[in-house]
């Protein structure tokens, strides 16, 4: 990051199925979504410093999911060396159900609205582990052309790199190009190309998506 912050300055960050001590996510298991490490303990240490080298304590990170297999204490030491305010949306693999683990966390919630902005222009976020075919606010335009005051870009985990994830992006294509309904949905899963196991950006998420602010 360059520069420093100012106080009361905070940028947030976004990143889904990190999946934590699960050995079935590298070479040592089943490695399922082909991820480039032999050894768990060269994943974690892979996520830890791109995560700490990217985000401050004053940030917040939005996690959409998944991000242990266990709740262990091994995974709350892990988890509470990792720096920012973070966020946990709940997906199939959390539990929370120790308290030591659920404190670690700001908030932990199945789904959350959060407004970001880009460049001094803000964005409202919709953030649910699962990827969702319609979400509130989901269409950027009216029938006439003219954009809505308040449009949602959705921001989800879940499908890994799978076929699914083709799936799901194909129908996103079909509502955009066959129906018109303009709408963006970008899956977060630390293992996209875009992601790289590190927690990112709104902006670099959508990269060059031609989008306008209300």
């Amino acid at each position: 990051m360059s520069g420093l912050k100012e106080e009361g300055d905070y940028t947030n960050y976004y990143i889904s199925d990190v999946h934590l001590f699960h050995k079935n996510v590298t070479a040592e298991g089943s490695n399922f979504d082909n991820r480039p490490f032999k050894t768990l303990e060269e994943m974690h240490e892979t996520i830890k410093t791109n995560w700490n080298n990217t985000v401050t304590n004053a940030d917040h990170v939005y996690i959409l999911g998944d991000l242990a297999w266990k709740e262990n204490e091994d995974v709350i030491s892990f988890v509470s060396k990792l720096k920012g305010n973070k966020h946990l949306i709940v997906g199939n693999h959390d539990r929370v159900k120790d308290q030591r683990y659920n404190q670690l966390f700001v908030e932990v919630c199945n789904y959350k609205e959060v407004k970001d902005n880009i460049n001094s222009k803000e964005y409202n976020v919709v953030l649910s582990h699962y990827p969702l075919a319609f979400w509130n606010h989901q269409h950027h335009y009216r029938r006439d052309g003219e954009e809505y005051k308040v449009w949602n870009i959705q921001l989800y985990g879940h499908v890994h790199n799978s076929n699914e994830e083709t799936i799901f992006q194909d129908f996103i294509k079909s509502l955009n190009d066959k129906h018109n309904i303009k709408c963006i949905a970008k899956n977060v899963g630390c293992m996209m190309k875009y992601m790289d196991y590190t927690p990112r950006t709104l902006a670099e998420i959508i990269g060059k998506e031609d989008i306008k602010c209300q």
